[in-house]
């Protein structure tokens, strides 16, 4: 039976119970303020009501135990704030702070490695866990739910978990720069730095107004493509996921975790435009999707040069791939004319060329544009990046797949699923080639003679 998230079972990891206690005296000397202790409360709550579960825990690593930090308020939940478990006891916890792996344990009382585990004796039997890392990354402790029946907890839980695990996460990051003195102060000058909180209080009020729209467009979306339950549950949540980090930044400045300053406001202004620019295109994203799956997509056709669609959008591209490190070397024809659609070629290249910026590492990037002897367009698309798996290459043009985590690279998964219906919507084809560690090249071919007339980009089966 499967017991880890990850492809090694955990209990192969060259960890020990004195390494977890080692790590929790080395861990760094923070106090949690009451304000993030309330702010986790809601978490664990809002966890526990979403995953429908009796318990869900902040564990804390302290010198010789491990300490309940924070416990779920829901019917049921056996653990209380201030609980206590030895090292060495056999608890689930235990285990990733252990290995400082994820753990999913989804029915202990099938499986003998933790038939004897002091949780069954609260009638827990199945578990999801992760791990908590201080910024120096010794571990703080886990983040974690338990149910009194079996479960294997879906998708939708683990990116749940994940997306809160990284909140508490940059909260500590904020506790470590900041220790108690800046706070002392930065409440002090609260009283001086009143223009700042109004401005601050001003953007908290937009970034609320903005998520009421996006809310309202959620359910406009829904009702315009009926999309199934799957598709909206994670795209509501990749959405939301810019407003919220925006929201506890700002959070933190005005209860004074941080001290507000202009640097800090002009930080915040920063942060704001980059998530609100992710905002833009997670949104186009989904009104391509919907337009796809509805079969409505359809093609102006005219006459194009590939060569100038593919200069223009690296063209665009020259600040992002600034800030990336990154660099793109063209590599054209003189002229590459074909009966195409601008905007749907237009998405092409830069889904790919976007694609290739996320995963490529920093590393040169390579876009060559050329003319087949057949009569066809070809658009190859190059990074030197992390690469993709042999087992996940077929899947990467489907939707909401992933070559790699989720919560180290965001975003709906729709990317490359786009790609692959606007090319066959322009009757050409689309592949991939990669090896871990070195890479992966992109090629779509296109006739040049256009698709066949009337053609429609066609729905993808559901």
């Amino acid at each position: 039976m499967a017991r880890s998230l990850l492809s090694t079972d955990m209990r192969e990891a060259d960890h020990s119970t004195s390494d977890a206690a080692a790590s929790a005296l080395a861990a760094d000397d923070v106090q949690i303020p009451p304000e993030l202790i309330q702010k986790w409360q809601q978490i664990v709550d809002l966890i526990a009501e979403i995953v429908q579960v009796p318990s869900s825990l902040v564990m804390k690593a302290e010198p010789q135990h491990l300490a309940v930090l924070v416990a779920s308020a829901s019917k049921g939940n056996p653990y209380r704030r201030g609980e206590e478990a030895a090292f060495d006891s056999g608890v689930y916890c235990e285990e990733v702070m252990k290995s400082r792996r994820p753990l999913l344990v989804p029915d202990a009382t099938a499986d003998p490695v933790w038939s004897s585990n002091p949780d069954l004796k609260l009638g827990l039997i199945s578990y999801l866990g992760y791990p908590i890392a201080w910024p120096s990354g010794n571990l703080f402790g886990t983040l974690c739910v338990l149910d009194v029946k079996a479960n294997s907890y879906s998708e939708l839980h683990r990116r749940l978990m994940t997306q809160f695990l990284d909140v508490i996460e940059a909260d500590l990051r904020v506790l470590c720069r900041y220790d108690a003195r800046l706070a002392q102060e930065a409440r002090a000058r609260l009283a001086e730095s009143e223009r700042a909180r109004r401005v601050l209080l001003g953007m908290l009020e937009d970034l609320n107004q903005a998520q009421e729209r996006l809310q309202a467009s959620q359910v406009q979306l829904q009702e315009a493509v009926r999309l199934r339950d799957e598709f909206l549950s994670i795209a509501s949540h990749e959405l939301r996921t810019p407003i919220t980090s925006l929201q506890l930044m700002v959070q933190s400045l005005t209860r004074g975790i941080v001290p507000p300053s202009p640097e800090m406001t002009l930080r915040t202004f920063r942060l704001a435009e980059r998530q609100i620019g992710r905002l833009t295109r997670l949104i186009e994203e989904l009104l391509e999707v919907s337009r796809i799956q509805s079969g409505h997509l359809a093609l102006e056709l005219e006459s194009l040069d590939l060569v100038l669609v593919a200069r223009d959008v690296v063209q665009r591209f020259e600040a992002d791939l600034a800030r990336a490190g990154a660099t793109v070397t063209l590599t054209d024809a003189a002229s590459v004319v074909g009966f195409w659609d601008r905007s749907k070629l237009e998405r092409i290249v830069t889904n790919l060329l976007a694609n290739a910026m996320k995963f490529g590492e920093g590393k040169p990037i390579e876009i060559t544009v050329e003319e087949v002897p057949t009569g066809t367009a070809r658009l190859v698309v190059t990074d030197h990046g992390i690469g993709i798996p042999p087992e996940r290459l077929p899947c990467i043009f489907e939707r909401f797949e992933r070559a790699v985590s989720a919560r180290e690279y965001g975003g709906l998964g729709l990317g490359l699923y786009i790609v692959r219906s606007l090319v066959r919507g322009l009757g050409g084809r689309v592949w991939a080639e990669s090896q871990v560690g070195r890479g992966s090249t992109f090629t779509v071919e296109l006739p040049c003679s256009g698709p066949s007339p009337g053609r429609h980009v066609e729905a993808e089966a559901t």
